[in-house]
């Protein structure tokens, strides 16, 4: 019953994630996926078209999505406010169900995305502003193979995390997409009966992406500049090369001490400390 709920979940924000890349070019783009704590595979951007990469700081999480999706995808270990990347690495960065929240720790890890991405991010995150809230009965951590469940999913208010993009990126194309409005007592488990009938009755209302923040999933979604659909994908155009992506002041961070180390986390205190 919590494998049907899942993929239900699963195919809801992957009909949101599609509805939000529909503006991007995809062939020959890199896509950075930050973190995998959120039950969804950096497999879907793959075959969506992205060059993928994905990152977190958790080694046996990455060893098993390496496992399920092969060289498809290439992994790296760091941790989501701290990326061992150059600025404007990647075309677009994803952060999906990181719970982001006004405060440093929130702010760090958006700031970080913004940095390394040099055309577009996008976040998914549970709305707390709708029916349902973050789901009671699916876990925030990837529930693939020797993954575990982790901590519990946690929902985010959307006026909070609009004004948290907004100040950190004023005057950007700002996107909203939401799917899932009904409550959770709607969305099917793969029970049988009258009550199952009418949860599977409810299914297309609740799988249909809607342009306002009113579904438990939430997708934003921020462009440095409007990007055309292209459905074969094209280089960039020349107002997409024209316009920066915001300037994020950091370091180098070619050659860093991964964070996920206990090296690298001594190394972070030290750094903070002066």
């Amino acid at each position: 019953m919590a494998e049907f709920r899942r993929q239900f979940l699963s195919v809801a924000r992957q009909k949101v994630l599609h509805q939000l890349i529909s503006g991007w070019h995809r062939r020959g783009a890199t896509l950075l996926q930050v973190g995998l704590n959120a039950g969804f595979s950096p497999e879907f951007f793959w075959e969506a078209g992205f060059d993928v990469t994905a990152v977190d700081r958790s080694p046996a999480c990455l060893a098993a999505a390496r496992e399920q999706t092969g060289p498809r995808v290439e992994y790296v270990c760091g941790a989501p406010d701290f990326l061992p990347f150059e600025n404007g690495s990647f075309d677009y960065a994803v952060l999906v169900h990181h719970g982001l929240r006004a405060g440093e720790a929130g702010r760090a890890v958006l700031e970080e995305a913004l940095r390394v991405a040099a055309r577009g991010i996008i976040i998914m995150e549970w709305n707390s502003f709708s029916l349902a809230g973050a789901p009671k009965s699916v876990q925030s951590r990837w529930a693939g193979p020797g993954l575990g469940e982790g901590e519990a999913a946690r929902a985010v208010s959307v006026r909070e995390l609009y004004g948290m993009v907004r100040r950190a990126c004023p005057g950007l194309s700002v996107s909203l997409v939401s799917a899932l409005p009904l409550w959770e007592g709607t969305w099917p488990d793969g029970a049988q009966g009258m009550r199952a009938a009418l949860r599977r009755a409810a299914a297309p209302l609740n799988l249909t992406p809607l342009p306002l923040p009113v579904g438990a999933l939430l997708g934003m979604r921020v462009d440095w500049a409007p990007v055309p659909l292209t459905p074969i994908g094209m280089l960039k155009s020349a107002a997409a090369s024209l316009c920066a992506p915001p300037q994020r002041a950091r370091e180098g961070a070619m050659g860093r001490v991964c964070p996920c180390t206990a090296e690298g986390r001594a190394k972070r205190r030290g750094e903070k400390m002066r």
